[in-house]
């Protein structure tokens, strides 16, 4: 038996009706849905279907019809006996004293006339009712939709609200969901969540418009994928290999990247993700080369040999995509003749980007502050630093804690110091073109 504080279901109202035209009593039909007997009375009584009178050109019976000796009452010259027989006019839009008369079906249990006999319906002159199960199902599913729409917050919670949320979205550029864990580490309660927060944006019940948002919900169709060859297919650093690596490793997994600023510069970005806890480390190298990224890891190595994590306890593990500037794949694992390798290199199929999806996603962190076409040639270590520091101290929306917080179990402290990426505050943090400019 279902609990009785279920919905009713709609083979639950099908059960409802036939017990209704079967002349089951309440009693018998609420215990075969498990339900209580006024929840089954209400439910008819609510939902039934008004079905008006069986000739809709003619008036339901008074109660004192049989009595009533009235006439004349449209006009003096009216040669009518009784104006309750007559079929020219509706006595009810005459007579005072008229009240229509209601079959005792309707008045009290069943409610509708759904289960009366055939040849009484058709000799009925009074208002009847019917109970359809798919429409009282659709009638009850719709009140319940509309219960739960519109805003639950008065007028002076709304604008508290806006007042808490609008500054961070609108001249900090965070997401709807990194704006409300913002608040929440600053102690801010908030009575709504996230997802309703954005529907009142959609509903235009908010200080904040659809384009202050960073990205709104939108579908794609999607593309048949194309099966495509890895070159590394047979080095054993394909991504099918990454793939069968423990889901240990594969957490603990850097990926890496580069980003390109005007089309002009000679200079990149390299980029490396941390799976598990999103945090990202920002360089900038002189050129898109392999001896670059190269010698960047070399430096990431030498300042990990001051402490007591070892590169390869760090970066075990790297996922990269086919540039050409990650193509030496010995001097990044360091695996040459007679060397110990530092690492484990695998590199995703071609066109396949969201085989990394954390160090893409990181990169539209990035762009709010360096948008596509800027040039990266007067960038400095410390504007770098400033824009790691701000990237890794957003607030996450799948995570109760930020990047940065969670790398200190992976990377030393002495490390992020080395690299002058320190933490920022939840609403101190600022993904917006004028991040750099305090600092050029």
């Amino acid at each position: 038996m279902r609990r009785p504080f279920y919905h009713l279901s709609r083979l639950d109202r099908e059960v409802i009706l036939e017990g209704i035209v079967a002349g089951t009593p309440l009693k018998s039909i609420a215990a075969s849905i498990g339900k209580d007997p006024t929840s089954v009375s209400r439910e008819v009584r609510k939902y039934r279907s008004y079905e008006g009178l069986r000739r809709p050109h003619t008036s339901a019976r008074c109660i004192r019809f049989e009595k009533c000796d009235y006439h004349n009452l449209c006009s003096e010259r009216c040669t009518k006996k009784r104006c309750a027989t007559c079929a020219s006019h509706a006595c009810k839009e005459y007579c005072t004293q008229y009240e229509q008369k209601k079959c005792t079906r309707i008045v009290r249990w069943p409610y509708v006339c759904s289960g009366c006999e055939p040849a009484r319906q058709r000799r009925c002159m009074l208002v009847r009712y019917k109970y359809y199960p798919s429409i009282a199902d659709a009638k009850a599913t719709k009140e319940k939709s509309h219960s739960r729409s519109g805003i639950s917050l008065s007028g002076a919670e709304l604008v508290e609200l806006d007042r808490l949320i609008t500054p961070l979205i609108k001249v900090n550029k965070m997401s709807v969901e990194a704006a409300v864990r913002a608040c929440a580490e600053e102690g801010e309660y908030l009575p709504v969540s996230a997802s309703t927060i954005r529907r009142y944006i959609e509903d235009g019940d908010s200080g904040i418009i659809r384009l202050d948002l960073l990205s709104a919900s939108s579908r794609k169709p999607r593309r048949k994928q194309i099966a495509r060859v890895t070159r590394h297919a047979d080095d054993g650093r394909s991504f099918a290999d990454f793939e069968k690596l423990c889901k240990k490793k594969k957490s603990q997994a850097w990926e890496m990247d580069t980003v390109q600023g005007a089309k002009s510069d000679t200079c990149r970005l390299l980029t490396l993700c941390h799976r598990s806890t999103n945090f990202l480390l920002i360089f900038k190298i002189q050129r898109a080369t392999s001896e670059c990224v190269v010698g960047m890891l070399d430096y990431l190595e030498e300042l990990l040999g001051e402490t007591e994590k070892t590169f390869e306890g760090v970066f075990s593990v790297l996922l990269t995509d086919n540039g050409g500037e990650f193509s030496d794949a010995t001097g990044i694992e360091r695996c040459g003749e007679g060397q110990t390798a530092r690492c484990s290199l695998y590199y995703c199929d071609p066109y396949s980007s969201w085989q990394k999806p954390h160090v893409e996603a990181a990169h539209t962190f990035i762009r709010r502050v360096l948008p596509k076409g800027v040039s990266f040639e007067s960038l400095t270590h410390s504007q770098v630093a400033v824009l790691c520091s701000h990237i890794n101290s957003y607030p996450r929306a799948s995570s109760e804690s930020t990047p940065f917080r969670q790398i200190l179990k992976v990377i030393p402290a002495r490390i992020l110091i080395g690299l002058d990426i320190m933490p920022v505050g939840a609403k101190d943090v600022a993904l917006n073109p004028a991040l750099l400019d305090s600092t050029r």
